[in-house]
């Protein structure tokens, strides 16, 4: 870090700026450093020390042009030299910031794989998991996902190709911690399962139009979404507003006041401005990039609705629908949760006719595996369609949830939580759109590690 900041002698670190420290280390190690850089509390390997005592004996000053040496706090090292962990942390300094692992108690075979930047065996990673665990409850017995994390972060930036969320071909999952992270918390949950002393507990909280494009929508219909996308960009904010408020409006009562919200092109403008993903374009790229590793696993499960859907998929289907059917059968949820099935020729009005459920449904007309439109309906009414192109379906489809604040039903959650975060990269450090309170479903992460890991066996 000091070679690509240039820093070589004392003098150059008063000269350190808090932003240059930002890649590597977190906001308030960088303000420490920089506190004990000003107060002259910086030792030559970059160590934070007490002040001097005014009634002990001075002590020379290091020389000007000492070279600094490379902080071992801050820069990762391989297993075969990063040995030690467990001492004792700097004064004020919380264990887990500067927590390694001790390697030692790590098999040779696993370590030697991780110095050869391989990635461990399912059964290896199980045990680095519970070697880890025991040294860090070594400082405390039950540590907070928070903790985990700081821990798990810095494992994973010093072997990145052994424990991290990298596919094959560099695509990284959220931090690229999650998986690691779910299994260490896990195992923290599993040591601590007769221990309701050591268990923590969350304090529960409470769940807390525009005329103008009104009268484009009347003359010109849906096909002014074109001219309207730049008014709809313009009143973005009173309409987040207006969709925040409590209680919520009826979607009927939305679609009247705001209509071209509910055309594709609005809609995925809409969502850009408020995740910052192009939703379409991202679900078209992770089906390209992913697909075929998804059609290839499943093809090894013994799952027989698994193989009941690869049995229907032909070079004339769609991929996207296959694997949305694919990851329905994994997570075993059932399709009608999320999808519902009509006659081709089904009209938007047909459709009404029938009973929909009150949760966004993704209605495809025709085959599922060669779907010839697709209509949404929310809250037991159809609010879009029928159009063309299944993908495009799906896109509108999720953007719904976020859009209007919904949350994902219960029996769907898992495969839209690894739709937004395996193939959209939407990972919030903190809340979800299901009931759970784990911030990452387990189910979702243990595929997206046994992806990555026959994706890298492949």
């Amino acid at each position: 870090m000091l070679d690509e900041l240039g820093v070589e002698s004392i003098e150059d670190l008063a000269l350190v700026e808090e932003r240059d420290l930002v890649k590597y280390l977190k906001p308030i190690q960088s303000r420490k450093l920089m506190k004990g850089i000003k107060n002259g509390l910086v030792t030559l390997n970059m160590e934070l020390v007490s002040a001097p005592d005014p009634s002990a004996p001075s002590s020379p000053t290091p020389s000007s042009n000492t070279t600094f040496q490379p902080p071992n706090q801050l820069l990762p090292s391989p297993p075969s030299t990063a040995r030690s962990t467990s001492s004792a942390s700097q004064p004020g300094v919380p264990w887990h910031v500067d927590f390694r692992l001790n390697w030692d108690q790590v098999s040779s075979a696993i370590t030697l794989r991780v110095e050869k930047e391989e990635r461990p065996l399912p059964d290896e990673r199980k045990a680095v998991v519970v070697v880890l665990v025991e040294q860090m409850m070594q400082h405390d017995r039950n540590p907070s996902r928070a903790m985990c994390h700081s821990v798990v972060r810095s494992i994973v930036r010093s072997h990145p190709k052994s424990f991290g969320d990298v596919g094959k071909h560099g695509d990284t999952a959220g931090d690229g911690c999650h998986s690691l992270l779910q299994q260490v918390k896990t195992r923290v949950e599993y040591k601590n399962r007769n221990n309701t002393l050591a268990q923590r507990r969350r304090e529960r909280r409470p769940r807390t139009g525009m005329a103008g494009e009104a009268r484009l929508a009347r003359e010109e219909g849906m096909s002014g979404a074109e001219r309207a996308e730049p008014m709809m960009e313009k009143t973005y904010v009173i309409l987040r507003k207006y969709l925040n408020k409590l209680p919520a409006a009826a979607m009927s009562e939305i679609k009247q006041e705001w209509p071209f919200l509910f055309s594709q092109k609005c809609l995925f403008s809409h969502f850009g401005l408020l995740t910052d993903v192009n939703v379409l374009q991202k679900l078209q790229e992770a089906i390209s990039r992913r697909g075929q590793t998804i059609l290839d696993y499943c093809a090894t499960l013994e799952n027989p609705k698994i193989r009941d859907v690869l049995a229907c998929y032909d070079p004339d289907s769609d991929k996207a629908a296959c694997i949305l059917l694919l990851l329905m059968s994994y997570f075993k949820e059932p399709k009608e949760s999320l999808m519902l099935e009509v006659d081709p020729c089904a009209t938007a009005v047909d459709v009404s006719t029938a009973e929909l459920p009150s949760t966004p449904c993704l209605i495809i007309q025709g085959d599922m595996m060669k779907p010839s439109g697709w209509l949404v309906s929310i809250e037991g009414h159809v609010v879009m369609g029928p159009h063309p192109f299944f993908l495009h379906g799906v896109a509108a489809f999720f953007s719904s949830y976020y859009v209007f604040n919904l949350e994902y039903p219960a029996a769907g959650s898992s495969t839209l939580e690894f739709i937004q975060r395996c193939f959209l990269g939407i990972n919030p450090e903190r809340g979800s759109k299901t009931k759970k309170r784990t911030t990452m479903n387990p189910h979702v992460s243990t595929l997206l590690r046994k992806l990555i890991d026959f994706e890298w066996a492949s």
